[in-house]
């Protein structure tokens, strides 16, 4: 029984787990990822925060390198890495949680490794689980390649001619930029 169960390894999860050890209660940190960083690695190969360096550090390490520079998304993937190993988080990893039930004010999480309780729960899996795909795409012909930016990696996955991207949102926007580029 853990006093706190926080539930993903990114970067909400692991500055629970910072502030979680300073309180003393018990916890434990659960991700479906193989290694903490991993959903990071996935993304696509230019990507870059929008906020430079000075932001982006969690709690207790701040991230190297220039504070004015955006860092990539390895760079931001080593960095949880390493705050993971340097504050001693405890985290258990390829740990896919199936159910939540509470009874009894416990909370009962089913995972493939067993049902682990806890008093609490923080939820920190982040908002890039699920792709948002607009209803219309469907209806575009099978010849039109169709990613959305969680399956994009760069522009070798598209055919020559007009590109169109859909979402105005940062990733939307830099991989416009990307594919805008003259170095093709």
């Amino acid at each position: 029984m853990y006093d706190v169960l926080v539930i993903g390894a990114g970067q909400a999860g692991l500055a629970a787990g910072y502030y979680l050890q300073q309180s003393g209660l018990t916890f434990l940190i659960v991700d479906a990822a193989s290694y903490v960083g991993e959903s990071w690695r996935k993304r696509y190969d230019s990507l870059h925060l929008f906020t430079p360096r000075m932001y982006d550090g969690l709690p207790g390490m701040p991230l190297s390198g220039n504070e004015n520079g955006l860092p990539s998304k390895d760079e931001i993937a080593d960095y949880f890495e390493s705050y993971a190993e340097q504050m001693h988080l405890p985290i258990k990893l390829n740990c896919v949680i199936s159910r939540l039930s509470k009874q009894d004010e416990v909370y009962y999480a089913e995972t493939n490794d067993g049902i682990i309780e806890a008093r609490n729960i923080i939820v920190a899996t982040g908002p890039f689980q699920t792709k948002n795909v607009p209803h219309f795409a469907k209806s575009l012909s099978e010849n039109v390649i169709q990613l959305h930016s969680s399956e994009y990696k760069n522009r070798s996955q598209l055919l020559p001619g007009t590109t169109v991207v859909v979402g105005g949102g940062n990733s939307g926007a830099q991989i416009a930029v990307e594919l805008a580029s003259d170095d093709k």
